[in-house]
């Protein structure tokens, strides 16, 4: 089956630019289960969920083993969307880079819900090289 097929397309697509964020295993708390978008509240599991940055679009949790995206560090690991071609301002201890994501990225999101990169538009020059502008389909049952 083609993968045109697998798509449905009752939800209009997001486009941005594709960032992975990740964290550094010596900043405490960070690897428990902590989101890159925070406040002055020290990093930890139980820190309030963060309203997304000003230019942050959308942001999933990734699984280690995803298809689809080449540098997939940790557990911990984020697909953070921008609007604009610069990193995603982010919590002390987390990291942005380029996602090197392909046509196989599907993210099961759980509940029937996924995430499917459509297609990637263009590139783009950033102070952290250089980023894919990206089109997905975010499907929710």
């Amino acid at each position: 089956m083609h993968r045109e097929n697998l798509i449905h397309h009752d939800a209009p697509p997001i486009r941005g630019y594709a960032w992975h964020v990740y964290p550094d295993p010596a900043t405490p708390g960070v690897m428990a289960g902590d989101d890159p978008f925070g406040t002055t509240e020290a990093p930890g599991p139980n820190r309030g969920l963060i309203c997304l940055p000003t230019g942050v679009m959308q942001h999933w949790k990734l699984q280690t083993g995803l298809p689809g995206i080449a540098n997939l560090t940790t557990e911990n690991s984020f697909l953070v969307l921008t609007e604009d071609h610069e990193p995603p301002p982010l919590t002390e201890g987390w990291y942005a880079e380029a996602a090197r994501v392909d046509d196989r990225f599907q993210l099961d999101q759980g509940g029937g819900r996924w995430v499917r990169l459509v297609r990637i538009i263009d590139t783009a020059q950033s102070e952290a090289g250089t980023v894919a502008q990206v089109e997905f389909e975010v499907e929710h049952p």
